[in-house]
Formats: structure tokens, C-alpha cells, sequence
């Protein structure tokens, strides 16, 4: 099984977020064989003008070994091939950090994995478990909601416009309480992270 995983926050190995993909990883690799592709959206530079001009002009030929397209090349390529994604990020300001807003752009690409038709746009990719964990510090679920949630339903949406259907959600709120109340919560989170996956793969 090929798992990618790309995390968003800047706290990098720090971050709640990422040491929840590690508790994925190892209970997925108790399921099956895996094999793990990492990658760093805080690496990322934004889209260029030769991306602009490849998503303008449409089908005709780009030199794809340059600037940001021939990287745009290579997400795609990385996405196309793993059997399940895992998307460790933070939420910012009610939405997205712009690491993972960054690599969205890179990948939900007109002429590459979405087409524009009469009828709206027609997905692409074939669909796959991507699994998105957030961390916030504040809360935005349910009742205990103190903020709004931007990043949710736009994921669901932008995702979906390529074909990725079959998102999970699993949210950290409150990391901005004291270690002592966030500590029970990640440990409630990891059970339910581990108990789902063995329903889904074993």
C-alpha cells in the first residue's frame, strides 16, 4: 500500500498534526505492507505564470520541465499513485495554511486533473481514502463551536472536483489549552483514528 503524506504545519515534526499521521502509520503498517511518501507543503513555492499559461491555453503542448508546472507535474504524479493520502495540517484563521492551499493549487489543475465541460467540471483522478487531520486552537465542532469552519466544507468541495470523494476528517481542537487538558483529547483522537482504520483495511 502506498500512503502519502503531505504536512502543512511549521512546527513540522512538532506539530499535532503530524504525530497524529504517525499514529496512522503505524497502525497501518500493523494492517499492511506500506510504503510511505512524505511531503513538506511548507516547501512550496506558489504557482507561476508558465502554470497560468498551461491552465489558459489549455491542451496545447507546455514545456513541462520548467518552473512551477513541471512541479505540478510531479504532485499530480505523486497523488495518481498513492493508494491512500494523509493530510496533516493546521487550520489558520478559520481556513487553510497557506502551505496546503499552496499544494492545492498545484494539483487541482484544469486539462490535468479535472476537465471544464458544458455541464460544469468532470473529475479526473479515480477516487481514494484521504484522510485530513486538523489541529486548532480554537474549536469549530458542534456545539463546543467558538469560530467558523472554512476548512472543512472547502476541502470536500475543491477535493472532490478531481475525484477524491472519500475524505475523513479527524479534528484537534483546543491546542491552545494547557498540555494537560489536550493530552486526553489526543489520546481519544488516536483510539478513534486506530479503531477506524482497522474497520476500513483489516
Amino acid at each position: 500500500m502506498n500512503v502519502l503524506v503531505i504536512t502543512c504545519s511549521a512546527q513540522q515534526q512538532k506539530s499535532s498534526s503530524y504525530n497524529l499521521a504517525q499514529t496512522m502509520l503505524k497502525q497501518l503498517a500493523s494492517i499492511n505492507t506500506i510504503e510511505v511518501e512524505y511531503f513538506d507543503a511548507t516547501r512550496l513555492p506558489h504557482v507561476d505564470s508558465l502554470y497560468a499559461d498551461a491552465v489558459c491555453t489549455g491542451h496545447q503542448p507546455h514545456d513541462t520541465n520548467q518552473g512551477s508546472l513541471a512541479l505540478s507535474d510531479r504532485l499530480i504524479a505523486s497523488l495518481e499513485f498513492a493508494d491512500v493520502v494523509i493530510i496533516a495540517s493546521p487550520m489558520h484563521n478559520y481556513f487553510l495554511p497557506s502551505s496546503l492551499k499552496s499544494w492545492i493549487d498545484h494539483v487541482v489543475r484544469a486539462g490535468k486533473t479535472f476537465e471544464i465541460t458544458a455541464t460544469g467540471k468532470q473529475a479526473l483522478l479515480n477516487d481514494k481514502p484521504v484522510y485530513i487531520l486538523i489541529s486548532s486552537g480554537g474549536f469549530f465542532l458542534n456545539a463546543n463551536a467558538t469560530q467558523p469552519d472554512f476548512f472543512t466544507p472547502y476541502m470536500k468541495e475543491v477535493l472532490g472536483t478531481i475525484g477524491l470523494k472519500n475524505m475523513h476528517f479527524f479534528a484537534l481542537e483546543g491546542t491552545a489549552l494547557s498540555h494537560n487538558l489536550v493530552q486526553p483529547q489526543i489520546d481519544k483522537l488516536k483510539r478513534e483514528i486506530c479503531e477506524h482504520l482497522v474497520t476500513h483495511f483489516s
